[in-house]
């Protein structure tokens, strides 16, 4: 199970990576087109403003993975001191809230794109769908990460690589 959710992490990672240059590289030459040729392309920008929105959301699953959502951590913090059966209650009371979120936003946009999916976007006239159906797969990965979570309180799972984990923390003599 640790190696499969490691792929997991690797490849949200990798696609990550791959909006974040695909946007960065696309503003810049959105921005060089519009202000020293006088051209833009609609459809780009169109592309360009999902993907910020597809790193927004693959980014928030991730985040739960790495433990670098923004929670509110005053059940965490007023049991840290305490034993460890306050911790875990703690942690399952922030991980049922975030859950519970997530499964009514995974119900309601299947519910959405059953609706509107089948418009045609005004600058792409691709289905809107393809754009839509990346907002429940990517809360469907929230929901794992946050069951993997959950049950990583009770049985051994590996934690994610991340590289962010100490930077609000300096090394040794840097103070």
């Amino acid at each position: 199970m640790n190696k499969a959710i490691k792929i997991l992490d690797k490849t949200l990672s990798v696609i990550l990576m791959i909006l974040a240059a695909f946007l960065a590289v696309g503003v810049t030459v959105t921005i060089v087109l519009r202000y020293f040729f006088g051209i833009s392309f609609a459809a780009l920008e169109e592309f360009l403003t999902m993907s910020f929105i597809f790193i927004t959301l693959f980014g928030s699953a991730l985040a739960i993975r790495e433990k670098q959502h923004i929670a509110i951590s005053f059940l965490a913090d007023k049991f840290a001191a305490k034993g460890r059966v306050q911790k875990i209650i703690s942690t399952m009371l922030i991980d049922l809230t975030i859950l519970f979120v997530c499964v009514v936003m995974f119900i309601y946009s299947c519910r959405w794109i059953g609706q509107v999916g089948h418009l045609l976007s005004q600058n792409s006239h691709l289905p809107m769908g393809v754009f839509y159906v990346f907002v429940p797969i990517t809360f469907g990965l929230t929901i794992f990460y946050v069951l993997v979570d959950m049950l990583g309180l009770f049985v051994h799972i590996e934690p994610a690589d991340s590289g962010y984990n100490t930077d609000d923390e300096l090394p040794e003599g840097q103070v």
